[in-house]
């Protein structure tokens, strides 16, 4: 297959780019660290030689409020993308999030997620939406839990870190990215079914680089105490990999590149 890759230089991009090719896939990449847009799908598929597209560029954070730049890369882009997979008939698998459930949105990102999966299930009839839930994986992103866990002496949980979330390896999402381009559904779920908490995620850090962890009462505004996964969308059937198992991969990573 000929697949194209929006946001291929991301963490998930990167980890699909490297799979996709070793299936024998032929990959093209899109992203603006390479000085292409999303929006250049449009040219590509002119050609009528792509069998797929994966759209995971985006802005990722939830702490991100900068309205204008979600709307340009998350809401702007997403719709050129689809509508071009619409008007050359290609299939379009999409990158969605646990925060696009109306029971998790608290944030721009989410609202951005949400707006998408409406007006996929609209606008572009051969699209699957994929719901991921809390990716993770060696080098994690600037900014994500795992990284400040990784990469911080002392680090504080609010909400006594009794928060839980669905911690979904990178392996994993890459695989049931790749099962959805089959699937004939609107909208999935790739989400590890062993929820856990912040804490017991954190202890398990702990356990490979000793990082201090301080529980602390208070609850931040955007929190959400449980991220809910919406039961009533058919859920990718792998074999989750256990957080536990998922974080001593990540450090056998990092110890192997530092060797290299």
């Amino acid at each position: 297959m000929k697949i194209i890759v929006t946001g291929s230089e991301g963490f998930i991009g990167k980890a699909l780019c490297r799979e996709l090719r070793n299936r024998g896939d032929e990959v093209v990449g899109i992203d603006r660290v390479c000085g292409t847009e999303a929006a250049d799908v449009w040219h590509i598929l002119k050609d009528g030689d792509i069998d797929a597209v994966i759209h995971l560029a985006a802005q990722t954070s939830v702490f991100n409020d900068d309205r204008e730049q979600i709307l340009n890369d998350n809401i702007d882009a997403f719709v050129r993308v689809a509508d071009a997979c619409t008007a050359y008939g290609v299939r379009l698998v999409y990158a969605s999030s646990s925060t696009a459930n109306p029971c998790n949105t608290t944030s721009m990102y989410g609202i951005s997620k949400h707006f998408d999966e409406q007006y996929a299930s609209i606008y572009c009839k051969n699209a699957i939406g994929v719901r991921l839930h809390n990716v993770y994986g060696p080098e994690p992103r600037k900014g994500t839990l795992l990284n400040i866990l990784m990469n911080s002496e002392k680090v504080t949980l609010y909400n006594g870190g009794l928060n839980t979330r669905c911690f979904t390896y990178i392996d994993d999402v890459v695989e049931g990215l790749i099962y959805a381009i089959g699937r004939n559904s609107k909208l999935i779920n790739i989400a590890n079914p062993q929820e856990c908490t912040v804490k017991e995620f954190a202890e398990e850090v702990r356990k490979h680089n000793g990082v201090e962890i301080e529980c602390v009462g208070e609850k931040r505004e955007f929190d959400n105490p449980c991220q809910e996964v919406d039961g009533s969308l058919f859920c990718v059937p792998l074999n989750y990999t256990p957080f536990s198992k998922g974080i001593t991969k990540v450090f056998d990573y990092a110890e192997e590149s530092e060797e290299r």
